[in-house]
């Protein structure tokens, strides 16, 4: 609670993307911020396996709110070091909740063929008639495996959490279960 005059004012958090259009700003990347990312892992470069990506799976599961799940994202061609790189996207569910976000990705090659990817975002979400989570500012991260197709495409399964962090008072956060392809 803040105090303004004789009122009490309860600021119930960001009412605006401000950090959202922080970082997508960032995306664009100076080419000194990146390194010989060629050198740095073996496999298809980040160029090779940039683009579009899809998802579909279930929100939710085994708590009561469980929905069905569709997303796209970007990823970049941007090597930054250590593998890293930059990606947006957005996902709406079946309760008409919806997040927009932007944040980083890394893809560990296991052979010539599988994978493991690993990410971290922040950004907007709406609850829409779907779960509460606490507020607009979340963070979303996840795990996938994945493999790679005869055609060029990659097909993954992944885990994916969805919080706050603490950020507002609630917060129960959200898990994903999700089937992606990319091409």
């Amino acid at each position: 609670m803040r105090r303004v005059g004789y009122a009490a004012v309860r600021y119930p958090g960001p009412r605006n993307v401000a950090p959202l259009l922080l970082l997508l700003g960032s995306l664009a990347a100076p080419p000194t911020f990146a390194c010989n990312a060629a050198g740095e892992h073996a496999g298809p470069s980040r160029a090779d396996e940039s683009g579009l990506r899809v998802s579909t799976g279930v929100t939710d599961f085994g708590k009561g709110h469980e929905t069905v799940e569709v997303g796209i994202e970007h990823r970049f061609a941007t090597d930054w070091c250590l593998g890293l790189g930059p990606h947006v996207g957005a996902f709406v569910t079946a309760d008409e909740s919806f997040f927009l976000y932007a944040g980083t990705d890394k893809r560990i090659n296991l052979g010539r063929l599988w994978f493991i990817e690993s990410g971290t975002s922040v950004g907007f979400y709406e609850k829409g008639d779907g779960k509460d989570i606490g507020g607009e500012f979340e963070f979303r991260t996840g795990i996938a495996v994945g493999r790679r197709l005869r055609d060029g495409s990659r097909v993954s399964f992944g885990f994916f959490h969805m919080s706050n962090s603490s950020y507002y008072r609630r917060n129960p956060g959200m898990n994903s279960l999700l089937l992606r392809w990319s091409r």
